[in-house]
């Protein structure tokens, strides 16, 4: 019996259309590690689609500055790299009960200096196991980029579908780069995100599943 390939072009249809939106989770609140230092509050991360972005696609961020990101203190000053003077800052999202999640929502910090957040960790806790348990009964533990963008949505899917109510973030890096013999870029000093946001895998909608369906009726036939 002979493989029936998808054509190339119904294939990429198909991706499109199991992408083309997301049913947004909110945190209902979040928690830092820095909380008793920083510039901006990490209140400003979970503003939600309608506020911190726009609910229809492409989902672009419209706060900025104090209104619309967190960002850490400068402790170590200007030029200097913050996690290698401050540590990796933490933030813990709760999400109210234990939900099914396989991706997360991130937009970046601002486009004009390296503070933004480059790369970060993921661990979960359920509801019983409180905000303290990352790690505990969920050894998912995903590794994620970020590019520096403060405005277009940055989504990373998870490789398993993790049901949890915390989820600790841990800011790996940021954008800073030794300046060295160079005239440093601007920032580095702090740490800083836009929004974040998290979904459960987008359900196939019926277009797709109508193009699975055809997939599969080809081959029968042979």
């Amino acid at each position: 019996m002979k493989k029936i390939l998808l054509p190339l072009a119904t294939m990429a249809a198909a991706t499109d259309l199991a992408c083309a939106s997301h049913i947004f989770i909110t945190p209902v609140s979040v928690s830092a590690s820095t909380s008793g230092s920083d510039l901006w509050p990490a209140s400003n991360l979970i503003q939600g689609p309608g506020t911190g972005f726009d609910a229809a696609e492409p989902h672009a961020k419209t706060l900025g500055a104090s209104a619309g990101n967190w960002v850490t203190a400068a402790p170590g000053g200007f030029p200097s790299d913050y996690i290698a003077v401050a540590g990796a800052p933490v933030l813990t999202f709760d999400l109210g009960s234990d939900m099914n999640i396989g991706q997360i929502h991130t937009w970046g910090y601002d486009n004009g200096n390296t503070n933004g957040v480059s790369q970060f960790s993921l661990r979960f806790a359920t509801d019983a196991e409180g905000a303290g348990g990352a790690g505990t009964s969920i050894s998912y533990n995903p590794l994620f980029s970020m590019t520096r963008d403060d405005s277009v949505l940055q989504t990373a899917g998870f490789s398993e579908i993790v049901n949890a109510r915390f989820v600790e973030f841990t800011a790996l890096d940021n954008f800073f780069v030794d300046p060295g013999n160079v005239a440093p870029d601007a920032g580095g000093d702090r740490a800083g995100l836009g929004e974040v946001s998290f979904s459960a895998v987008p359900e196939p909608s019926t277009g797709l599943l109508g193009l699975l369906g055809l997939g599969l009726a080809l081959r029968r036939r042979r």
